[in-house]
């Protein structure tokens, strides 16, 4: 007696009249999948987290008060675009400095080469020091009689004086090129106290406000490319090798019902020594109501582990009427529908929902009946 009651209750069968029908199909779209068998229960649900394709620190690069943050948490920018600018009035002091440095420098060297070719041009015009700083007139007269006293040499004292005036110049290009540099740096700092998106994507945090003093390696932003997202999963070694790139997953999304596909996009090459388990990134598909920081729980082959082969569903075609499950099912040619109450299993390996009673395999199933649809009797 009891036996017959429980088959009454599992799955009983409802049978639409033609507008019913007419009704639940134009709701669904007429879209219905056919019920298949899918492995059960060789799955292991690892904890993980929803992140950005990309997201980086943007950091202080130098000292000095944030004056011009550009956004919140949650505006987006475009790869170049300003996001924060520092004071920079010191450097650009040190730069005015530099600039007259170099102008001095080149004056030095415009000098230099003249005194040069004044020499290439009038040997020995230069005062001797060694002679007490003759006058350039009296060479003529003093290197003659200094060679033939054997008291000095005119060819040696040419040589010095031209090695004296390259020298000069050489020094005065050296303090052209030092100023020059300087104001490279200077120009370096100044472009590094504007912080830029380094590329398309979205403020994730902010760290600082306007006014508050930064130092180098300060955290300004993170910030990240949420448009395409991934979940981060350590994975136990020993399942690593049921995973390879490309492979389709499922993950639950921040401990609820939604079930997403993902695809495993990266397996890191290298093992945590102290707990054993490898990092694998997984992209989500587009469309996903998952966002950055999601907890997600991903579902995991265990290759060790015996499955076992059940009928499933899409999750989308249990509806609940009152406390008990149901699915809709299309019967012949389309001139009936049920209405099935069923019992719901766990998830198997492709993410759908098992059925333990009330479908079988190949049956027709409504893909997302509406509440319209459920409300039917």
């Amino acid at each position: 007696m009891k036996k017959t009651l429980f088959k009454q209750v599992i799955a009983p069968i409802f049978i639409l009249s033609i507008s019913q029908i007419a009704v639940a199909e134009e709701m669904a779209g007429e879209r219905f999948i056919a019920a298949k068998t899918s492995r059960v229960g060789a799955t292991v649900s690892l904890g993980g987290s929803v992140t950005p394709y990309r997201e980086v620190n943007l950091v202080a690069k130098m000292p000095g008060d944030v004056l011009f943050l550009a956004g919140e948490e949650g505006d987006r920018f475009l790869k170049g675009e300003r996001l924060a600018s520092q004071d920079v009035d010191a450097m650009l002091a040190k730069r005015e400095q530099a600039e007259a440095q170099l102008a001095s420098a080149d004056a030095g060297i415009r000098n230099a080469e003249m005194q040069l070719r004044n020499e290439i041009e009038n040997p020995n015009s230069q005062p001797n020091a060694m002679m007490g700083g003759l006058p350039s007139m009296m060479t003529m007269f003093s290197n003659p009689m200094r060679n033939m006293s054997g008291r000095g040499d005119s060819d040696t004292q040419r040589q010095t004086n031209l090695y004296g005036m390259n020298v000069q110049v050489e020094t005065a290009t050296n303090a052209y090129n030092q100023a020059a540099a300087a104001i490279r740096e200077l120009d370096e700092n100044i472009e590094n106290a504007t912080i830029l998106a380094p590329f398309d994507g979205v403020i994730l945090r902010k760290m600082v406000e306007i006014g508050q003093p930064a130092q180098p390696g300060v955290p300004l932003f993170l910030f990240g490319d949420t448009s395409k997202l991934q979940v981060r999963a350590e994975v136990p070694a020993r399942l690593v090798r049921g995973l390879q790139k490309g492979m389709e997953l499922n993950a639950r999304l921040d401990q609820s019902g939604e079930i997403t596909p993902i695809t495993v996009a990266r397996i890191f090459p290298m093992a945590d020594r102290m707990g054993h388990t490898v990092t694998v990134k997984f992209d989500i598909h587009a469309g996903s109501t998952a966002a950055p920081g999601m907890y997600t729980e991903v579902v995991i082959p265990d290759p060790s582990a015996e499955s076992t082969k059940l009928v499933t569903v899409p999750n989308s075609a249990v509806v609940w009427r009152g406390s008990l499950p149901a699915i809709f099912i299309k019967k012949g040619d389309g001139n009936a529908l049920e209405m099935r109450l069923v019992r719901v299993g766990e998830l198997a390996d492709n993410g759908w929902s098992s059925i333990l009673s009330g479908v079988r395999p190949g049956e027709l199933v409504l893909a997302n009946p509406s509440s319209t649809t459920a409300s039917i009797r």
